[in-house]
């Protein structure tokens, strides 16, 4: 994936991207929903400056690392939930139906998932799940018609 450098800040730049149509159907990114284009902090390895356009890389097995982390622990902490609504809180409380403790739990298993993912989240940031801007690259033209820079 390409994209401009529009400005720098220590080692990372920020990179705006043009979002692909796979993007559209994602939805993973809320500032991605609206917007034909994304900026994304990249840690700048290829030393470029505002105005350059650069490749963008993820290190190996960083997107799937994090889909499992966005996706699989909230899902764990749901099925937990509910097993433990159910066979556990439904047998303590039994004026309360068993479902309905299920749920309730299962949704507090997503809650308690999700804020464990966010109290992580600066130590992720910094780490291997950072985009990386590693070469300097030219502009084609199919990202001339993009930004409207291409003069037919």
């Amino acid at each position: 994936m390409k994209g401009i450098v529009h400005e720098i800040k220590d080692d990372l730049a920020l990179v705006k991207i043009h979002r692909k149509e796979a993007c559209g159907e994602c939805r993973a990114c809320f500032s991605g929903m609206t917007k034909s284009e994304m900026d994304i902090e990249a840690k700048n390895l290829c030393d470029a400056e505002v105005g350059d356009w650069v490749e963008l890389e993820l290190q190996d097995n960083a997107f799937f690392n994090a889909v499992v982390i966005m996706y699989g622990l909230p899902f764990i902490g749901f099925i937990a939930g509910v097993v433990l609504g159910y066979f556990g809180l439904a047998k303590v409380l039994p004026m309360i139906h068993p479902a309905l403790c299920s749920v309730v739990l299962g949704l507090v298993g997503i809650a308690i998932a999700l804020l464990w993912i966010h109290s992580q989240n600066p130590r992720w940031e910094s780490g291997k799940y950072r985009p990386l801007a590693t070469k300097i690259v030219e502009e084609d033209e199919e990202d001339a018609v993009c930004n409207g820079n291409y003069l037919a």
